[in-house]
């Protein structure tokens, strides 16, 4: 005779519509609460406790055990410290899925359905990284750059099935059909029954027949490809673009995976970028920022300005040029290019210049 059935619900305290995310932080809660180091006094009933809430979430974070709980209050292969040989039950499951057949059991205990084992089989491609180089102009104004890297397609003989044509699919000799593979785990608090998928089949429980002799059964080939990546402009380094399928074909006809270029900006000696604005220092003479100047001026994108610098400049006076710098990617809306002037002051004159000096001293009253 089965055991009365429990609460699974109130031993953890949440409620029937609770998330499985819930139901984990409560889990890890108690087991916090109730671990029986922590009741040297009362290690016995703690230790009932423990094995009691161990229970609880075995069966209320596995969907399959969960389902069958929520219908019939028992959960037939996880009596965990009882039952050896699958619980009250199993018989009625296995009874019910040879009667009706297994689309139907499948229907009722959704998590072993034969949509989802299709869905497990399918599995998208894996996403591709290559790193392309560009110098600092071109990541202002944009580029095409060539690139070429190796990526597994769909093979066109089986169509991404991985079957050899004509032939078919024959019953997992592993799972025996169930797409799952059942294990026991024992403890101190008796027999713990999990269930994972079978790796051999992938959860479809089926394998092929014949392999496709192309591709080996994967449904995929490996190949070379040469294309053009087309490289916005303002991107700075390290930027990622996200080129969606081009990476590899999925498992079994499952959808390709993504191509993530990663862009390299060689550095400038003259520029520095800081968001979207751009910095540059130029230097000019002490006679230049006394009496004012202007100077030829490189630009970051290429090209050049003149800029007018007035007389009696400071050392380290800053100059924006509106619009100048670099262009966002988003927006494309460009920042700005901020020119730092230096004054060089000579570290030794001529006779005559000195001469000069002393004179504008004396008319300025300087000591010197």
């Amino acid at each position: 005779m089965p055991r009365q059935s429990k609460d699974y619900y109130a031993i953890l305290g949440v409620s029937r519509d609770a998330s499985q995310e819930d139901i984990k932080k409560a889990y890890k809660k108690l087991v916090k609460q109730w671990h029986p180091d922590l009741h040297p006094d009362n290690k016995k009933e703690a230790e009932e406790k423990f094995k009691e809430i161990q229970e609880a979430y075995e069966v209320l974070s596995d969907p399959q055990k969960k389902a069958m709980y929520d219908r019939f209050g028992y959960v037939g292969e996880t009596e965990f410290a009882q039952q050896s040989s699958g619980g009250p039950f199993e018989d009625v499951f296995r009874d019910f899925e040879s009667f009706f057949g297994r689309d139907v059991f499948d229907i009722f205990f959704g998590e072993r359905g034969s949509e989802e084992r299709q869905q497990t089989r399918r599995r998208s491609g894996e996403d591709i990284s290559v790193t392309v180089e560009v110098d600092f102009a071109e990541s202002l104004t944009g580029k095409q750059i060539p690139i070429e890297y190796d990526r597994y397609e769909k093979c066109e003989h089986c169509n991404g099935q991985g079957v050899e044509p004509g032939s078919g699919y024959q019953t997992c000799p592993r799972c025996h059909g169930t797409g799952v593979i059942r294990e026991e785990r024992r403890s101190i608090f008796g027999v713990f029954v999990s269930t994972r998928t079978c790796n051999t089949c992938g959860g479809t429980g089926k394998v092929v027949k014949e392999k496709c002799h192309i591709c080996g059964g994967t449904g995929r080939v490996k190949k070379r490809i040469r294309t053009t990546v087309n490289i916005p402009a303002g991107v700075s380094d390290g930027t990622r673009l996200r080129i969606e399928g081009a990476g590899n074909a999925g498992y079994n006809g499952g959808s390709y995976g993504d191509l993530y270029v990663i862009v390299h900006v060689k550095p400038d000696k003259r520029f520095r970028r800081q968001e979207d604005d751009i910095y540059i220092d130029v230097t000019i003479d002490y006679v230049q920022a006394i009496l004012g100047t202007t100077i030829k001026l490189d630009l970051p994108t290429g090209g050049s300005t003149m800029l007018r610098i007035p007389a009696g400049t400071q050392p380290g006076s800053i100059f924006r040029l509106k619009g100048e710098g670099a262009p966002s990617i988003r927006t494309g809306k460009r920042g700005d290019l901020y020119v730092t002037v230096n004054v060089r002051i000579p570290q030794s004159v001529s006779s005559e210049e000195a001469k000069l000096l002393k004179e504008l001293a004396r008319i300025r009253g300087t000591d010197i």
